[in-house]
């Protein structure tokens, strides 16, 4: 009996450690449950965040490619051959061929009766029934009762390819005699899944709105339904009833708790304190690190995008450029009087592009700009007129442009572009009238927006509307971003409006209060240059016939592009590269102008340039580009005109070329 006061003693201190342990554990466990529970929770939140954002992107480029490729059968729907009782299928059989081969991801051109019946396809005998013989019927059902180009269902060929089917009509709505249409091979939209890098596991598809996939990228198809408790986000594809589906398998989860689990129980080994202490030291070093990542991701992603947007813009403008002098010349022409209504409907299409492209280049920041000194009053007053039609009778207008206001650094054309765009946001802010406010005004010294000498000027544009709440201002200048409904914004006016400011030195401030208002300024540097005074009209020149020898490498531009200037008068040689255009140099001797695009395989238009004034000094040169970026290297007293391009501009650009080019020659050495 006398050895039980020490069982006792040793029991107590057994009770007393398991306590201590107990009291230990229970702040660990709890401790560790919430530290799990947040990180799932902010691991999940930016796995979301992620997938919605590869989701948003996808779907704006497939959207993109839908709307560039329904343009392009709706012209092709326009085309003369169609327009008689009966098509003339000869005809229409020589333009779709040269169209696919100049449109490389089409991969036929069909013609059909209202009815689905076919009476044309480029594609083999072998392969029209399965693709072409059952074309969608809800879609021509749709087409017919609107009359507007269709998206239609995924078809399958024999050899086992798919397809996207566009289709336009030839006539107006319940009146459709005829249907065009455009197979685009599968696995070129399927490229468009793959711009954004997805994370192991994760998989990119598009869906109807049942969620039935139609079209899922090869690499993705093994993994689709892995794991049983995916996370899904959608996105609409605009002008379609697809979705884009980016599906995160829960796995994606789970790690991070693993993580957190084996970091917990390494520093209960040590001590409870020391614990909390890493814990806290843990979560502040995750939130930066993520933190971080996010901007690096969003930086990569930005960059790429503006890439991708200078590529499409290269490409759009050699498509814009044809197309543009075409209109023009068919313009000129005496047209039957129904043709016009048709005639002014694709050159409205055809500046929606042209701005279109604009305002991608302002959102990338590759927005070639030709700043000069700009007189803010005399630039108003010369916008009144559109302003006061673009606003409603309800809206009142005032403008107050401070006396003795410092000129502005910026690009004129660009500058009342972006004014027009803020102008058309307030009006749709005030939908049942109010008052809107122009004013110009110097910025004072503690709002501009760099260090440094210098003046700026601001550009406000206020107005009385319904104004944002603090997450739509936080996101207002971000591309694609808009609060208006699907079809009736782009999403890219304010962040163009952004872009242009930067990239003029300035900068883009928007202030609104919900219910209140809002105010938009553009501030930009004042010029230590003086606005140019209006020139004086030019008569030496315009009426001369030059001999002209035109370089591009594109058929479509050169050869428009030598249509108009023969129609000018002009004698015309055409060359497609570089040796063809030496070639016609050497033989020729009477050359008065040299018109050369600048990219062209193997050789560029400057190696052309440094020939020319080596062997041909007297030789005027116009060089022509479309791209964004590519003029850097170019000598700054070589005259440029940029595609897209009218028929005058053309003209024009001659002969400003010729003249700079003879008063040069006329000056005397030294």
């Amino acid at each position: 009996m006398g050895g039980l006061p020490g069982c006792e003693q040793d029991q107590r201190v057994r009770r007393s450690l398991a306590l201590l342990i107990l009291a230990g554990i229970i702040p660990i466990v709890a401790l560790g449950g919430t530290f799990g529970a947040v990180t799932l929770r902010n691991e999940r939140e930016a796995i979301i965040a992620r997938g919605r954002t590869a989701a948003n992107l996808a779907s704006t480029l497939l959207s993109l490619t839908v709307r560039s490729n329904v343009e392009a059968v709706k012209m092709v729907a326009q085309s003369p051959t169609l327009d008689g009782a009966e098509p003339d299928i000869a005809r229409f059989t020589t333009l779709a061929r040269r169209i696919l081969a100049n449109q490389r991801d089409w991969r036929a051109v069909a013609l059909a009766q209202a009815d689905g019946r076919l009476l044309f396809s480029t594609l083999p005998p072998a392969e029209r029934p399965s693709v072409l013989g059952g074309l969608d019927a809800a879609a021509l059902r749709r087409l017919r009762a609107t009359g507007q180009p269709q998206v239609g269902a995924i078809t399958t060929a024999p050899s086992g390819e798919r397809f996207m089917t566009v289709l336009a009509p030839v006539g107006p709505a319940g009146k459709v005699r005829l249907v065009v249409s455009a197979l685009i091979p599968v696995t070129r939209i399927e490229g468009l899944l793959r711009v954004e890098p997805l994370a192991s596991g994760w998989t990119a598809s598009i869906v109807t709105r049942a969620g039935v996939a139609v079209i899922v990228p090869a690499d993705g198809r093994n993994a689709v339904s892995i794991d049983p408790r995916p996370v899904e986000m959608w996105m609409p594809v605009a002008g379609t009833k697809w979705s884009v589906r980016i599906t995160a398998p829960a796995q994606a989860f789970l790690a991070p708790v693993r993580h957190a689990a084996l970091l917990l129980l390494s520093a209960a080994t040590l001590c409870i304190l020391l614990l909390m202490l890493l814990a806290r030291m843990l979560a502040l070093e995750l939130r930066q690190e993520r933190n971080r990542e996010a901007s690096e991701l969003q930086r990569q992603r930005m960059e790429a995008l503006g890439r991708l947007t200078g590529g499409v813009a290269h490409d759009f403008n050699n498509l814009l450029t044809p197309i543009m002098i075409s209109l023009d010349l068919i313009g000129h022409r005496n047209v039957d009087v129904g043709l016009v209504r048709h005639l002014d409907a694709a050159t409205a299409g055809v500046e929606r592009a042209r701005m279109l492209v604009s305002r991608l280049l302002s959102f990338s920041r590759q927005q070639q700009l030709s700043p000069e000194a700009v007189e803010l009053r005399a630039l108003i007053d010369g916008l009144m007129d559109l302003i006061e039609k673009s606003l409603t009778p309800a809206i009142k207008v005032a403008v107050e442009v401070e006396p003795g206001l410092c000129a502005a650094e910026a690009d004129r054309g660009q500058l009342e572009l972006a004014i027009l765009n803020l102008v058309i946001n307030a009006r749709d802010a005030m939908p049942s009238g109010g008052r809107l406010e122009i004013t110009a005004r110097p910025v004072a010294e503690s709002d501009k927006p760099r260090a440094g000498p210098g003046d700026f000027v601001a550009i406000t544009i206020s107005d009385t509307g319904m104004g944002m709440d603090g997450s739509t201002i936080a996101n207002a200048v971000e591309p694609f971003f808009t609060t208006k409904p699907v079809g009736k914004g782009t999403g890219l006016g304010l962040s163009m409006v952004d872009g242009f400011a930067s990239q003029s030195g300035g900068a883009f401030v928007l202030d609104s209060e919900y219910a209140k208002g809002t105010r938009a300024s553009i501030i930009l540097p004042c010029s230590s240059a003086r606005p140019p005074t209006p020139p004086a009209a030019r008569t030496d020149v315009g009426a001369e016939q030059l001999r002209i020898l035109l370089v591009d490498d594109d058929d479509r531009v050169r050869r428009a592009s030598a249509e108009v200037l023969t129609e000018a008068g002009h004698t015309v040689v055409e060359a497609a590269d570089v040796d063809l255009a030496l070639a016609v140099l050497v033989d020729a001797v009477d050359i008065d102008l040299v018109v050369t695009d600048f990219i062209m395989p193997g050789r560029s238009g400057a190696e052309l340039v440094e020939a020319l004034r080596v062997a041909w000094p007297r030789v005027a040169v116009l060089m022509v580009t479309g791209h964004v970026d590519d003029d850097s290297g170019l000598p700054s007293d070589l005259d440029l005109l940029r595609k897209p391009f009218r028929s005058a501009a053309l003209l024009k650009a001659v002969d400003d070329a010729i003249r700079r080019s003879r008063a040069r020659l006329t000056v005397p050495f030294s």
